[in-house]
């Protein structure tokens, strides 16, 4: 499994208008989102929300091509322990390529059918390897989980299961996070991310993990 980094405007515009809005986890806009329709109205279109990425790029100084090349030689530094430890965690592997695409906005979605991910271009603290394990963890999931447990207990309970199971990053890859970095989820999975994490101090199973939080 290998992650490539890329920056594609048209995936960066789309990354915008369709999840910048809102998302099934948060009704809230992304500032980025804000910006935009405080600019040029409630409904931006394809063409002005182009026009705001370039002068958005413009104004922050943004050098694509550099951050693409820094996010994918940080990630390069920790894939391979990553991977390591999640295939422990999971007893699989991620058989598959997935292409990170950089954007302005600050929700990254995935997709699972397409095999990419978004990470958002540096801002404050942001480095991209924190979104990278979030995100793969929820490939991960899928694949030992997937679709029959999504069948089984419905989008909005598995959803936020596979949310809440990325706590699991703070406990082991602290350390390939960088000491000042978490995963700190959304607030209404925190009581949820605790329960994790006090069943995975006595034990360490990622299935009878699951199967407690099925249950509940």
């Amino acid at each position: 499994m290998k992650v490539t980094f890329e920056y594609d405007k048209e995936k960066d515009i789309w990354c915008l208008l369709n999840k910048g809005k809102s998302s099934s986890h948060s009704q809230k806009p992304t500032k980025q989102y804000e910006q935009l329709i405080e600019k040029y109205g409630d409904e931006p279109g394809e063409e002005v929300s182009r026009e705001f990425v370039e002068n958005y790029l413009l104004d922050k100084k943004v050098l694509t091509k550099e951050c693409v090349n820094a996010y994918q030689q940080d990630w390069d530094s920790v894939s391979f322990e990553f991977q390591s430890r999640a295939e422990s965690i999971f007893e699989t592997a991620l058989s598959i390529n997935l292409k990170a695409y950089l954007t302005i906005n600050s929700r990254c979605p995935y997709s699972l059918e397409e095999n990419y991910f978004f990470v958002t271009f540096p801002t404050n603290n942001y480095i991209a390897r924190r979104t990278v394990m979030h995100e793969l963890w929820h490939f991960y999931t899928w694949q030992i989980f997937g679709s029959e447990q999504l069948e089984r207990m419905g989008a909005q309970k598995y959803g936020d299961l596979k949310e809440a199971l990325t706590v699991l990053l703070n406990i082991e890859c602290a350390d390939l996070l960088t000491s000042d970095i978490k995963d700190n989820g959304y607030p209404q999975h925190q009581e949820l991310r605790q329960r994790i994490t006090e069943f995975w101090i006595n034990d360490k199973d990622i299935r009878n993990l699951w199967d407690y939080l099925a249950n509940q």
